[in-house]
């Protein structure tokens, strides 16, 4: 039998940043929340789309310059250049000096991943149901998780083709490091 919690519950004890996990997932369940049991409480579309808007802004700018950096040591950012032009950038914590906490990994991806397929699921019905103002909340939604998910899935492959990449550079490096310690002559 497991003991009682006395600080924080499973999510404190597992994770290395349970702080940081907390609000990776509260802003989007606040945002979800409010779009789905809002009208039980105010029939005022305006203020639900501001509550709403507001709450995935929060969750955008939180995703993107703080859980992802600290939970999986990535971080992405997008560059207008001089001539106009767009240009993804890609950071990765340096794996050497940092390890990845499994539970913090599994938080952030299914928050980062779940509630993206549920606006989804609710873009749909909205669709269906021909209720235009509420799919004007979803695709605000969308573009936003959208973003993240985008930008977290394309850091995490360069992250690995990276990673991949110095492991060939050490592994090169090393045999070439024998070969020449090898040789019948020194240097």
């Amino acid at each position: 039998m497991q003991p009682a919690l006395e600080d924080g519950g499973a999510l404190d004890r597992k994770c290395d940043n349970p702080q940081v996990a907390f609000f990776h997932l509260f802003f989007r369940t606040a945002a979800l929340l409010t779009y789905i049991f809002c009208t039980w409480f105010s029939a005022n579309f305006v203020m639900i789309f501001i509550v709403c808007v507001l709450l995935l802004a929060l969750d955008f700018w939180t995703v993107k310059n703080v859980s992802g950096r600290l939970l999986v040591g990535l971080r992405w950012w997008n560059e207008i250049m001089p001539d106009g032009s767009s240009e993804w950038r890609f950071e990765c914590a340096d794996m050497s000096q940092r390890r990845v906490n499994s539970m913090d990994s599994t938080v952030f991806w299914v928050g980062l991943l779940a509630p993206a397929a549920m606006w989804a699921l609710f873009a749909l019905g909205a669709l269906l149901r021909l209720n235009f103002e509420w799919l004007l909340i979803v695709a605000v939604a969308l573009g936003l998780n959208g973003a993240n998910v985008v930008g977290y899935l394309r850091c995490r492959k360069d992250s690995g083709a990276n990673f991949k990449g110095m492991v060939a550079e050490a592994g090169a490096s090393a045999g070439m490091g024998s070969l020449l310690r090898n040789l019948p002559f020194s240097l």
